[in-house]
């Protein structure tokens, strides 16, 4: 087997470099890089510049580095300079990212030549990418122990909001809290008291820190007496660094004196009720904002638990607990769909002519996904945690509702549809803000439909007219607010009946593979086929996936429909075997199938049902679908791999190019996207990133096919630079099952796109 060319050997010893990027910072990754590239060119300077300034230079004294002819060298991609300390050089530069980085090479004696200066910019490329990598890896660092912090916070918080949310005695939510802020405070000592809640209005208090037998003495103390009642005549946090003066005021002895302190009042119905306190006796303590601003997410949940308790001594008082049950939900504690409908038709009584009435119908963005992906205990908590975010997004009057699994709805009375298209905002962006379950980063997002009340409108068709505008947010790209308009209700049957159409469609047989030939550019024969499925509609003709696809994906139809195509697909190749043994197929796999297992069992049965052996089927997946959950898709491809099958990365390039997941995952093949193939000829930039696709897949060992070459020009640059394998409508479209097999039939070639 011939030796692998010295660039590519130098370019593979280069990318060693980035195997380590967990273990190494940007400063020690750019210096060992620069170190690699003058190793290989035998370069006496190596520099990396940022617009005019240099931020790394080897060859040159730190306190003598000659910025100017840096400068001038990085504006050309090759010249000849005259360096101080060394002479006459040579100078060859490449960019190293879009951001205005650049790599400059100075060597004395012999030019570049073509190899090179090629490899220097592959290298450039290389090292771009491994520079954007290590930014996000410590992004996601500091991320991760920042979301550490809080996730103590947001699990204890957590804790005490489940406790009000399942209507807990308020004396045990009440002691949940003292507990927690002596743990997230490190306080020696937390109070809480309520006055004027309950039967006869005894003060309801919880005390940490001291004897049992304090508690009757700290309940009886005066709201507005002493330190903490100064929260309660003032209303707002109080924080002191001596407090000494007012120990006694809790039962301490003169020998445990309080050094710091700090009270927020509690509220119920706009008035205060109670105080929450803590104190610390640590000699010189202070407490932080931060730990203030945890002190008052503290009092606002006692405030909360006194609203639900004084809302639930209601409701209690006036209805049986069997109906209070059947009016909420069960898991979120909210209104359920009756009660909303009940509420909307109040306030259409019962509201003033001419003052307005909103609904805002709100669905989670991908929610069965995450719950498929994570599991139904994680999806509970996520509905949780949409739910308490809707109430602290919404107005004090507004009623919020849970209709049925991840559909929500808030009733805003008094406010038109462009006012509570700004209330709407206000939810969707409460709801993008960071989330962590179980250690796990989840982005949230939802969609928002929006209408008005209007005359003669019923609670049903109100709410339905909102639901309506909500499907059009979802269609419109998610993560948005739409106000309803009667033309809606049109599309959205429209749209039901396409949903009725596919799954008619999928019975009926109606989705099958077409198939576009990859061809091997030095043999100019067929080297494999890409299935890409096609809908033979009953009526509409033949149909492009881009008029069905995305709803298939949204309602999860589409796994169906790609295993309709990959059996096919399968067995069409197993009658071509006749015409060529060696020829191999490849098929699409939705994201949608990593969330389920059982693909491997389909995979398995379909290539034994043909009599297949797994080497001749390929997968395409994309980079975003190893992202999407790394141990599941892990798991999952190996098994896949076992079968034999080999898979290749779908548009490699536009996505999260890692080498780290190239090396983790059972990779075989880079497909080179039609963004980067246009400008081969023509674009040195796009020149550049498709050599370095090719040396890094030569280098790792895949094959790599180039996607969407319509002209003869990219065809030879291509060859040119090493890549074999091509598809694109210069040699041919995708065809059906029948053209195929008659492009495959000896008598048939391929030549400028024409069967």
């Amino acid at each position: 087997m011939p030796s692998a060319p010295w660039s590519t050997v130098q370019l593979a010893e280069f990318l060693e470099v980035f195997e380590l990027l967990e273990m190494l910072d940007g400063v020690n990754m750019t210096r060992i890089a620069v170190d690699r590239v003058a190793a290989a060119l035998d370069a006496e300077v190596v520099a990396l510049l940022i617009d005019e300034t240099v931020v790394r230079c080897l060859g040159f004294p730190a306190d003598a580095v000659p910025v100017k002819l840096l400068r001038n060298a990085a504006e050309v991609r090759f010249s000849t300079l005259d360096a101080p300390g060394i002479g006459e050089v040579h100078s060859v530069s490449a960019a190293v990212s879009t951001a205005g980085c650049t790599m400059v090479v100075l060597r004395a004696g012999n030019a570049f030549d073509k190899e090179e200066e090629t490899l220097v910019r592959s290298m450039a490329r290389a090292l771009g990418l491994a520079m954007t990598a290590t930014d996000r890896l410590t992004e996601s660092r500091m991320l991760a122990e920042r979301l550490a912090e809080r996730q103590y916070l947001s699990d204890r918080l957590a804790q005490i909001q489940k406790s009000i949310s399942h209507r807990a005695p308020l004396q045990e939510v009440m002691d949940s809290i003292t507990e927690g802020a002596a743990e997230l405070l490190g306080a020696d000592v937390v109070g809480l008291r309520i006055v004027g809640i309950g039967e006869g209005e005894r003060p309801i208090a919880s005390l940490t820190g001291y004897p049992e037998e304090g508690l009757d003495h700290f309940r009886s103390i005066p709201l507005g007496q002493g330190f903490s009642g100064r929260a309660f005549i003032e209303g707002k946090l109080v924080s002191t660094e001596d407090f000494s003066t007012t120990a006694t005021e809790l039962g301490a002895d003169p020998q445990e004196l309080i050094e710091a302190a700090m009270a927020a009042p509690v509220h119920h119905d706009g008035r205060i009720v109670g105080v929450i306190n803590v104190a610390s006796r640590e000699v010189g303590r202070v407490f932080t904002p931060p730990q203030e601003e945890i002190l008052l997410r503290l009092a606002d949940h006692a405030s909360l638990a006194v609203t639900d308790a004084v809302a639930i001594h209601s409701l209690r008082d006036s209805l049986e607990g069997e109906r209070f049950k059947a009016s909420h939900d069960a898991l979120t504690a909210l209104p359920n769909r009756t009660t909303v409908l009940e509420m909307i038709e109040f306030e259409l009584d019962h509201t003033a002519r001419g003052v307005p009435l909103s609904v805002l119908y709100i669905d989670v963005d991908r929610f069965k996904l995450l719950n498929d992906m994570y599991g139904h205990s994680f999806g509970d908590r996520v509905l949780i945690e949409v739910a308490s975010r809707l109430r602290s997004a919404v107005r004090e009057e507004d009623l919020v509702g849970r209709l049925a699994g991840d559909e929500f709805v808030v009733v805003a009375p008094g406010i038109s549809a462009e006012d509570a298209g700004a209330l709407a905002q206000r939810v969707t962006y409460q709801m993008t803000q960071p989330l962590v379950i179980d250690g796990r980063g989840t982005q949230l997002s939802v969609s928002v439909g929006v209408a008005e009340s209007a005359a003669g409108l019923s609670s049903e068709e109100l709410l339905g007219n909102a639901d309506v505008a909500m499907y059009r947010a979802k269609t419109s790209g998610r993560d948005c607010v739409v106000c309803y308009d009667v033309q809606m209700r049109d599309e959205m049957f429209k749209r039901a009946d396409l949903e009725q159409e596919i799954s008619l469609g999928l019975k009926a047989g109606e989705f099958v593979p077409f198939f576009q030939p990859s061809m091997n550019l030095e043999t100019e024969k067929v080297h494999s086929l890409e299935a890409l499925v096609r809908w033979n509609h009953p009526t509409r003709g033949q149909l492009a996936p881009d008029a069905f696809l995305e709803l298939a994906e949204e309602t999860g139809l589409i796994v169906e429909i790609d295993k309709s195509v990959l059996d096919e697909s399968c067995r069409q190749l197993a009658g071509w075997t006749r015409l060529n043994p060696d020829l191999t197929i490849s098929v699409n796999l939705s994201v949608r199938h990593f969330a389920h297992p059982e693909i491997v069992d389909f995979v398995a049965e379909t290539l034994a049902k043909y009599r297949l052996h797994g080497s001749r089927l390929w997968l395409e997946i994309t980079e975003s679908m190893v992202m999407a959950n790394d141990a599941m898709t892990l798991e999952i491809l190996r098994s896949l791999r076992s079968l034999g099958v080999r898979f290749m990365v779908d548009d490699f390039g536009t996505g999260y190019s890692s080498l780290v997941y190239l090396k983790r995952y059972p990779i075989g093949a880079l497909k080179i996207d039609r963004e980067f193939v246009d400008g081969l000829g023509s674009d040195l930039e796009d020149e550049a990133i498709v050599t370095a696709i090719i040396r890094l897949a030569d280098a790792l060992g895949h094959e790599v096919i180039a996607e969407g070459v319509e002209t003869e020009a990219q065809q030879e640059w291509l060859v040119q630079s090493g890549c074999i394998y091509a598809q694109g409508f210069l040699f041919s479209k995708a065809i059906s099952a029948d053209a195929t097999e008659a492009l495959l039939s000896p008598a048939v070639t391929v030549e400028n796109g024409l069967l």
